[in-house]
């Protein structure tokens, strides 16, 4: 069958400069001239698509549906339109395959093959593509978690936390998976490369289950692939620091070239047994002088507002401090409280001066604890001092500590002995020095 009027054995010519043998002039043919005719998709027509057939579809003589498009752009995008379902009734769809370049026009035309496969199955892959790309990635869900529950329902210093490790790890790591394709396999592999940080992968992996679990509330997906995933074992971290530590520690923290700011800060959780976070955002407003009172408020502490009694050392730090800001320990600038990255660079200068490189920021609370514990105080006292929300951590700081335990053993096994004074007195004698 002749595919233009010029000639109809020169219809493999028309895509180059090069008279037909019949004598008949090839170099212009383009695919408007085919007025209808369908050619057959081969790599040199496809590369010879110029700027004119910009926007037409050029259908395939061999394979019903398949095409090619020459995009605006001088990019050729191959196709594929089939019929979605058995009949005229049913709506015809268009699908992309990918571009030329990137397929060669046999791959494209195996690809559309496969896809016919699948519909003469019952399948709709346009449509089930379009529904995958309306699907809410895992940034998605994540986000909307961050948004919509743990910001209006954690305290703002959780929230922020979340928020921190949400776009530092799991969105960087995850964010553009599609919820349906994320696989319990996926997020144990990542999991499991994270052991020399198991205590912020745990967190980590935390927050993920619970965003996955809205996501499965919200029934946009049915089962959450991160539940089920055992956690790193962390093992217990008791690092105190002993008296000559705290001495070079303050020593470092009283030199010149300190921040002031961030060196008082330091000093007061020595002295206080606050957190980092809880005096960070500590307000004059907040502390009475004189009665040696702070009063921290619910939105920057775990356990809700609490009040802190202060030494005459932690009043008289406070005291030599200068009020530059509504907030204790303000920025450069005066109008914002001090960053937690300059307190930390603070604390790196510090702490490997003073010889302690391992110990951390936090380690100065479990120092103010267990010196609390040392000297009689109770496990419910520690609590209260400290803003714990159960007596369970509070206990750690009190089991510690042996010489108080010795002296209530020997008080009464001293008072047994006055008891059974006038029996087994060689038994119960006490110990000759």
């Amino acid at each position: 069958m002749a595919r233009f009027s010029l000639c109809g054995l020169a219809a493999r010519c028309t895509m180059f400069h090069s008279p037909c043998r019949h004598g008949a002039d090839t170099a212009v043919m383009s695919a408007p001239e085919y007025d209808g005719a369908m050619p057959k998709i081969t790599k040199r027509f496809v590369d010879g698509l110029d700027v004119e057939q910009a926007g037409r579809i050029i259908r395939d003589d061999e394979l019903s549906g398949f095409a090619v498009r020459r995009n605006a752009d001088g990019s050729r995008t191959y196709l594929l339109e089939y019929r979605a379902g058995r009949g005229r009734g049913f709506p015809t769809r268009r699908i992309s395959i990918g571009r030329h370049g990137a397929l060669t026009p046999d791959e494209a035309r195996r690809h559309a093959k496969q896809i016919l496969a699948r519909v003469a199955a019952g399948e709709d892959p346009a449509t089930d593509r379009a529904s995958k790309r309306r699907e809410p990635t895992v940034k998605d869900v994540l986000l909307t978690a961050l948004e919509q529950h743990w910001k209006p329902k954690r305290r703002p210093s959780t929230a922020k936390v979340f928020s921190e490790l949400i776009n530092r790890t799991l969105i960087p790591e995850f964010g553009t998976v599609r919820l349906s394709e994320l696989t319990r396999a996926e997020i144990r592999a990542w999991h499991a490369r994270q052991s020399h940080r198991p205590r912020a992968a745990n967190h980590e992996l935390a927050v993920l289950r619970k965003a996955l679990s809205l996501a499965v509330a919200d029934e946009l997906i049915a089962i959450n692939p991160a539940r089920g995933i055992p956690l790193h074992p962390e093992g217990s971290r008791d690092r105190v620091p002993d008296d000559s530590e705290i001495r070079a520690i303050w020593k470092e923290l009283s030199s010149p070239g300190l921040r002031i700011q961030a060196a008082t800060l330091i000093k007061l959780l020595i002295v206080t047994g606050c957190r980092v976070g809880e005096l960070q955002a500590t307000r004059w407003a907040d502390i009475d002088l004189k009665a040696g009172l702070l009063s921290l408020r619910s939105e920057s502490t775990k356990a809700g507002a609490r009040h802190v009694h202060l030494s005459s050392p932690a009043v008289a730090l406070l005291t030599d401090l200068p009020r530059r800001s509504t907030f204790v320990f303000c920025n450069d600038v005066g109008n914002e409280s001090i960053a937690k990255a300059v307190v930390r660079r603070t604390w790196e200068k510090v702490r490997i001066k003073a010889g302690a490189p391992d110990l951390r920021l936090h380690d100065l609370r479990h120092g103010f604890s267990t010196r609390g514990a040392g000297l009689g105080a109770n496990a419910l006292i520690l609590r209260d001092a400290l803003g714990h929300k159960t007596l369970a951590m509070t206990g750690r700081y009190v089991s510690r500590q042996n010489a108080p335990l010795q002296l209530l053993s020997q008080k009464i096994g001293d008072e047994i002995r006055e008891l059974l004074s006038d029996m087994c007195a060689e038994v119960i004698a006490p110990p000759t020095s």
